[in-house]
């Protein structure tokens, strides 16, 4: 059963953590005479984030908006301040926001075994229990919670024990999907093409060659 959702013990732990600005730079087109400025990025976990969607984002957790609070019950160490094991702390707050609102399809796989881990959490039946800081139940805003796990089940991003997906699991799916874009590339016709005339004009070549000795040799 869910209590007391939304304390300030979670917004201290996602607030700051491991997170560095950097400084904007500015472009100057001289024929033009203008002045272009670079979006300030926000960098966490190697990971650059625009910072006008991070002072967004921040304001979530101040704001303890209901995408805060979905994060707080579906990420691993969300609903308490006690250190978690090393490995299981999930993907960072701002990641999780990010692939709410790119929308692709995280892990297909996970989407395929999402639909029975969604049913067996029984999540409607959780969050119509669940009471907010005023000890009170909140119809709308549970709602608008069950609709964010929801997304996260359609998106892959929850993995079959119904919490989010680790981050070294989604280095793995990241990788994977570059590695398969990059074999896809490869594959193109145009490029096979480029392949078969290589090998073409190295038999080609050899056996030039082969010619040259022989009549040489004559």
């Amino acid at each position: 059963m869910l209590q007391t959702i939304g304390s300030s013990d979670i917004t201290k732990v996602w607030q700051t953590q491991n997170t560095g600005k950097s400084s904007n730079y500015t472009v100057q087109n001289i024929e033009n005479e203008e002045i272009q400025e670079a979006p300030k990025t926000v960098k966490v976990n190697g990971v650059e984030y625009n910072s006008e969607d991070v002072e967004r984002w921040d304001s979530y957790i101040k704001n303890l908006h209901p995408t805060f609070l979905a994060f707080g019950i579906v990420a691993t160490e969300g609903s308490g301040t006690e250190a978690v094991p090393a490995g299981t702390t999930s993907i960072h707050f701002y990641d999780f926001c990010s692939m709410l609102e790119r929308g692709e399809i995280i892990s297909p796989d996970n989407v395929r075994s999402g639909e029975m881990s969604y049913e067996n959490a029984h999540w409607k039946e959780r969050l119509e229990l669940a009471t907010f800081d005023n000890g009170q139940r909140d119809e709308i805003k549970s709602g608008k919670i069950l609709e964010i796990i929801n997304r996260c089940y359609e998106l892959g991003m929850m993995s079959s024990n119904n919490n989010l997906i680790l981050p070294d699991e989604l280095s793995k799916i990241r990788l994977n999907k570059k590695f398969e874009e990059q074999q896809s590339i490869l594959h193109k016709p145009h490029l096979q093409n480029l392949e078969v005339r290589k090998k073409s004009i190295e038999q080609f070549y050899k056996s030039k060659q082969i010619r040259n000795a022989y009549q040489n040799s004559i």
